[in-house]
């Protein structure tokens, strides 16, 4: 081997110790950078309100509805068999003495090809949701919440392409946009904030960090800037002059980063409006009644989490969201990823058995196909039409 053709020999692993040792300090220098901004940023939306603390209720008492979502895929015949389900758990908490007291489901099976999985799934979850909470409502249990473990109305991003090859997934969005239609115009009257004694429907989102940093990027003091937060979160305008310049520190701290480090154990976002960013959601008829969304952490080593409400003030008051938020903390009784409002955690633990069951019905699929007994029971009615 000449000495040229050595030196251009290289493992992976002298690599990949040679890159530590150029990169390392680099990147260790770009994360304290960003820590130092963070601690010297998120003061500073404690101080303006833009954060704050929210009181628990103790004892709890309250009844709540909790619809989680899931789609699970198993390969066949070339494609994807796929079942979409939902379930909604019904909690009743009297002086923190929880029992359940009812259940509902909802199942759609089918195969589905290759094209927009994720963006398919997340539809039928969203129509599926709204069907449980159509049941709910009707159903003769009072409610004092419902919980949904899904955004209440669509990203028109989410819109499939006008191709023909995307008619399926167009008719699909279609459909789910007419449903929550038909939701919001049944039920509207019955739910809170249009009904004072209602219950209040939410949509969790485990994800969408971005929204608070567009709005801590606006300049606050001005009419534009304040048009994105509601007013009944009373921020302090003299603070918010000391944040004015930090919007470069803010964006390059990055969104998970940035959303954990200004949030502490049993705090939430001020309420800002939804429907204010891009891109715009729909059906435009519920949008058009306002869409408000705030983050928060429930306690000690739970993610942050987006709650989705529809309304605007002055239907909803800081005093009725911080009333919602704190049960919605004290409802989240375990930490880590899976910090969830107990009824939304009820009922994804149902939703497990959604895996053995595809297995199952893959199974019982290729041996109906093996034994061919549909298409005989089809043909056999040929002799008499001739």
């Amino acid at each position: 081997m000449s000495e040229n053709q050595g030196e251009r020999s290289r493992s992976l692993s002298q690599t990949l110790a040679v890159q530590t040792q150029v990169h390392l300090p680099g990147t260790a220098g770009r994360l304290l950078k960003q820590i130092r901004d963070l601690e010297r940023v998120a003061p500073l939306f404690v101080k303006s309100r833009l954060v704050r603390s929210v009181d628990r209720p103790k004892p709890l008492s309250i009844r709540v509805a909790g619809i989680a979502t899931r789609a699970g895929t198993k390969r066949v015949a070339g494609g994807y068999l796929y079942a979409a389900a939902a379930c909604r758990m019904d909690i009743a908490v009297q002086d923190n003495v929880v029992s359940t007291c009812g259940q509902d489901s909802s199942c759609h099976i089918d195969d589905i090809d290759y094209e927009d999985q994720a963006k398919r799934f997340q539809l039928m979850g969203v129509r599926q949701a709204y069907e449980l909470a159509d049941r709910a409502l009707k159903s003769a249990e009072p409610l004092d919440a419902i919980l949904v473990d899904c955004p209440l109305l669509l990203n028109r991003s989410m819109e499939a392409p006008n191709k023909e090859r995307y008619s399926g997934y167009r008719a699909l969005y279609n459909e789910t946009l007419s449903a929550i239609e038909q939701f919001w115009q049944q039920h509207r009257e019955r739910l809170f904030p249009w009904n004072p004694k209602g219950p209040m429907l939410a949509g969790i989102a485990s994800e969408r960090y971005g929204a608070i940093i567009a709005v801590a990027q606006q300049d606050l003091r001005t009419e534009e800037g304040c048009r994105h937060v509601l007013h009944v979160d009373e921020l302090d305008q003299e603070v918010l002059r000391d944040l004015y310049g930090a919007e470069k520190a803010i964006s390059g701290i990055g969104e998970r980063r940035f959303i954990h480090g200004i949030l502490g154990s049993f705090t939430r976002t001020a309420a800002f409006r939804m429907s204010t960013q891009t891109p715009r959601m729909e059906p435009e008829t519920v949008m058009a009644a306002g869409v408000i969304g705030l983050h928060y952490a429930a306690g000690p080593g739970t993610p942050a989490r987006l709650l989705e409400l529809v309304g605007d003030e002055p239907g909803w008051k800081a005093a009725d969201l911080d009333r919602l938020v704190g049960a919605v903390m004290a409802l989240t009784v375990v930490a880590g990823r899976q910090a969830w409002p107990l009824p939304v955690q009820l009922a994804e633990r149902e939703l497990n058995a959604l895996d053995g069951f595809l297995k199952h019905y893959r199974h019982c699929l290729h041996e109906e196909m093996k034994s061919k007994e549909i298409e005989d029971v089809w043909l056999s009615e040929l002799d008499e039409l001739n």
